[in-house]
């Protein structure tokens, strides 16, 4: 083509979806960063790519047409924040049709009357209706003091529309970033908050435990001086002999409490656990109810955890413990303790031939303080279980139990498997 020669509407029409394709890419490039700043570059992309001089974003509330953002030359003043009535704008136009309104000469457009018009004179509008979760937003819509030379074509159309998707999404991708900052900064105070509870409520379980044992304890010492004495007579020794065992039970419960504070913030050592060493600390500290009760303790093989230590071998002394505590008058414990890995986790089963349990009783059995049998049968605070269980759970696994009354009970506890995974702190 010479230099004398106009471009055809073919050339013209082939620039057109050229450049209309660089604006979409530019405007979708702007995908983060300020909500404000990405509108006012989409806008002035646009409002240069159209060949008018004013873009704006508007919010319709009600009656009322509400400039969000706005790209224009200087010295129009239009303000983000100004109202208009709606009837007093395009806009109602573009609302009214529910669809891209464009008119290159409003001067002899049917609309040469409306308010707008006669308030504003601006000759050369491109509008379309904004929405949001298929409720009416606003509008995005472009606007010029002169006629526009050329008419508007359908790809002027289309490109509108996928203007105003990419709007919407900016404003909907905008909102959720606000709601979710919202929620995390919720959910960071109410962390905190919790934090401090816990601190407090082990503040106040140290302490109280700590003043809870002194005054038992000086009682038991008063008893010793009274037990020493000659001459008591069988009754009062007798009374002595509950009273003792009546201390006992309330500082177990005590340091039951304390230890349950414990379970829940302990700080959690992660290694590599073999729960068959951890068993063997758990025997030893069980040494004489062992003797006693004659208790058959079979441990098989079970594959390394990860875990804390210290705190696993109280989960197994105490299932172990309960295992040869709860049974039968009489009856000489049999107990198995065996282990298998499981899709990264390790599942380890206690076994027993004891009373058993029933399984329609799972919530009373894990409360803390619940008890299914009455103290002056089997001793204990009511928070062993409650604590297993919490500390199971805070490695990442969980305990539960099979079990029919009379016949004895398996407790499971699922772990993480040393060459898996983690616990959790």
């Amino acid at each position: 083509m010479t230099a004398d020669q106009h471009p055809s509407p073919e050339d013209y029409a082939h620039q057109a979806n050229r450049q209309g394709i660089e604006l979409l890419l530019s405007t979708a490039n702007r995908s983060s960063g300020d909500l404000e700043e990405n509108l006012q570059s989409a806008l002035a992309l646009a409002t240069n790519f159209f060949g008018l001089s004013i873009g704006i974003v508007s919010r319709v509330t009600g009656d009322d047409y509400v400039v969000e953002c706005v790209h224009q030359p200087d010295g129009v003043g239009i303000e983000v924040g100004q109202r208009f009535p709606l009837g007093n704008t395009y806009c109602a136009i573009t609302l009214q049709a529910n669809d891209v309104i464009a008119i290159e000469d409003m001067r002899s457009s049917a609309f040469n009357e409306h308010p707008c018009y006669e308030a504003f004179r601006l000759e050369a509008y491109l509008g379309v209706p904004i929405r949001l979760d298929g409720e009416l937003y606003g509008t995005l819509n472009f606007s010029s003091p002169d006629a526009r030379p050329r008419r508007w074509t359908e790809a002027d159309r289309d490109l509108v529309r996928l203007l105003a998707l990419w709007v919407e999404s900016a404003i909907s991708r905008h909102r959720l970033n606000d709601q979710l900052a919202t929620v995390v900064r919720r959910q960071e105070q109410s962390n905190r908050d919790l934090r401090e509870r816990n601190e407090d409520l082990d503040f106040y379980a140290r302490h109280a435990s700590h003043d809870l044992q002194a005054p038992l304890k000086n009682i038991l010492a008063l008893m010793e001086l009274f037990e020493i004495e000659e001459g008591i007579p069988p009754q009062v020794s007798d009374d002595l002999g509950l009273i003792r065992d009546e201390v006992d039970r309330m500082l177990g419960m005590i340091q039951g409490i304390l230890r349950f504070s414990r379970s829940s913030r302990a700080e959690l050592e992660p290694t590599s656990v073999d729960l068959g060493t951890c068993c063997a600390e758990a025997l030893a500290s069980l040494r004489e109810e062992v003797e006693r009760t004659g208790a058959k303790v079979s441990l098989g093989s079970i594959p390394e955890v990860a875990g804390d230590a210290s705190l696993l071998s109280q989960v197994m002394q105490n299932l172990i413990g309960n295992s040869i505590k709860y049974q039968p008058a009489g009856q000489q414990p049999e107990i198995s303790v065996s282990g298998r890995e499981d899709g990264g986790m390790v599942l380890v089963n206690v076994t027993d031939n004891g009373i058993g349990l029933d399984e329609a009783k799972a919530d009373m059995v894990f409360r803390p303080l619940g008890r299914l049998h009455q103290n002056d049968q089997y001793g204990g605070s009511g928070l062993g279980l409650s604590i297993c269980r919490k500390i199971v759970r805070r490695h990442g696994g969980e305990l539960s139990y099979r079990s029919t009354p009379g016949s004895g009970a398996t407790f499971t506890a699922s772990l993480p498997a040393a060459s898996h995974s983690a616990p959790r702190s």
